[in-house]
């Protein structure tokens, strides 16, 4: 008897439940016709207060009247993008490439005290791994200071050539994309020749890469243009934000890797490619 009570409860519970929930239904339905509703009647007042009549028919665009607008803002938002290669550099932070796994901010800091203090350093690693790339974005204390590291572009750093260059802002904050704008002349920044290969280098750093790449177009770019793809791509993003950083790094197999490396300086949708030999060692 207890059990036939209990259903009987659990049965009306339900049936209250699904009865709210129709009326709660009913009423969003019934809010959503009188917004349509109140919509309607603004538009109708735009037009009787723009003198043309309730019953006057709106101008029509035709298909092609549609594109030639379509392509005027895109040719406007063309304009106004930053040419291919014209990013900024900036003054105080540099890019040190072919980083030994052993490498800290205090041997960073030691290897080049005669240029200046460093502020911070930024190791890139692998997001899903945490695994050191060999390489980073190093901060001086002054502009002075990050040309005289420049300068010093291969010193040795644990026993390793350290290639040196300007780190180029790349738009990944809103500050960099308005000085990227503000650069984008239509000019092209020169592309530097790649350092020595390191011995058993497998590993190819990609830069200067368009935000819109993905592992299907850096393959077919390496296919068309060298005749071997590589069998592992790794793009590098902002710890913090998850952004892309417009670089990476590619993995091919043996000799296949100078076929690629050829490829240095071409266009890759768009922008000429900047590529560099990465070392083969891993960080312990």
């Amino acid at each position: 008897m207890a059990s036939d009570d209990a259903k009987a409860a659990k049965k009306a519970k339900k049936a209250k439940k699904e009865k709210k929930e129709k009326k709660s239904k009913r009423a969003r339905e019934d809010e959503e016709a009188r917004a349509t509703e109140r919509g309607e009647e603004k538009k109708r007042s735009k037009r009787d207060a723009g003198g043309g009549g309730a019953n006057e028919e709106k101008p029509t665009t035709t298909d092609d009247e549609a594109t030639e607008q379509r392509d005027g803002k895109s040719d406007a938002a063309k304009k106004d993008a930053p040419a291919p290669g014209t990013f900024p550099t900036s003054s105080t932070h540099v890019y040190m490439g072919n980083l030994a796994w052993t490498i800290d901010e205090a041997a960073l800091g030691e290897a080049f005290a005669d240029c200046g203090e460093i502020v911070s350093v930024n190791w890139f690693e692998e997001k899903a791994t945490g695994k050191f790339l060999g390489a980073g974005v190093v901060e001086f204390k002054t502009a002075e200071a990050a040309a005289a590291a420049v300068a010093a572009t291969g010193r040795l750093v644990h026993k390793r050539e350290t290639p040196v260059r300007f780190w180029e802002k790349r738009g990944n904050t809103a500050e960099e994309r308005a000085a990227a704008k503000a650069a984008g002349g239509g000019g092209r920044a020169e592309i530097k020749p790649m350092g020595e290969k390191p011995e058993g280098c497998y590993t190819l750093f990609m830069g200067n890469l368009n935000f819109q790449i993905d592992d299907d177009t850096i393959y077919k770019f390496f296919m068309d243009g060298a005749g071997v793809g590589p069998h592992t791509i790794r793009w590098l993003t902002n710890k913090e934000t998850g952004e892309f950083r417009g670089v990476g790094f590619a993995d091919f197999s043996g000799a296949e890797i100078d076929a690629a490396a050829k490829l240095h300086g071409e266009k890759c949708m768009g922008r000429p490619i900047r590529l560099d030999w990465q070392a083969p060692s891993n960080r312990g």
